[in-house]
């Protein structure tokens, strides 16, 4: 296994910043992917992000399918791995990593990012007294350890599974509350 800086293996780019407050365009074609739109516990997009017009983004800012968005303002910095086949452009609150997919698995880079090895160095490098900011350069000297491509989807895939579980986990036991509530509320009766 080598280690090599995220930069050797995934170009950063900053999210799109709005000079104006975006307004949900009905006829949009393109989301706008803001803090509200991601789910801190599963690290995936939840809910549908305001859309906007194409033509408003310069198209280099465009989202494609396998980047990973992370959150570099706040203190909880974490990765999400986007792979949708809409357009879509991340706010300024990201910065877009694209991995060069020769390189490295864009799945196993956003586990890498999210890992406890990882999450302890952004801690250590967060600035910023009550809202923490992981700057371009700390993310792009990160360390990062790169097995085989082989390896890579290995844990992508075991990651997959894992996220999976968990949701269908968090399914049961709000299924579970219902039906013991309304058993309650019967015992009640």
């Amino acid at each position: 296994m080598s280690k090599t800086l995220l930069n050797e293996v995934a170009n950063i780019e900053s999210g799109v910043s709005f000079r104006h407050r975006i307004e949900d365009n009905p006829n949009g074609d393109c989301w706008v992917i803001q803090m509200k739109d991601i789910s801190n516990d599963d690290q995936t997009i939840i809910s549908q992000p305001q859309a906007i017009l194409k033509d408003e983004v310069n198209p280099r800012h465009l989202l494609n399918k396998g980047d990973v968005l992370f959150m570099a303002k706040g203190n909880n910095n974490f990765a999400v791995h986007y792979n949708l086949n809409r357009p879509a452009v991340a706010v300024s609150l990201f910065f877009v990593v694209r991995p060069d997919s020769a390189k490295v698995n864009s799945e196993f880079l956003t586990w890498f990012l999210n890992s406890a090895n990882a999450q302890s160095y952004f801690h250590e490098q967060r600035l910023g007294a009550s809202v923490g900011n992981i700057r371009k350069n700390v993310l792009e000297s990160m360390e990062i350890e790169l097995p085989s491509m082989e390896k890579q989807e290995q844990i992508a895939k075991l990651n997959r599974l894992m996220q999976k579980e968990k949701q269908l986990t968090k399914n049961y036991l709000v299924r579970k509350e219902v039906f013991l509530n309304q058993t309650m509320l019967n015992i009640l009766k």
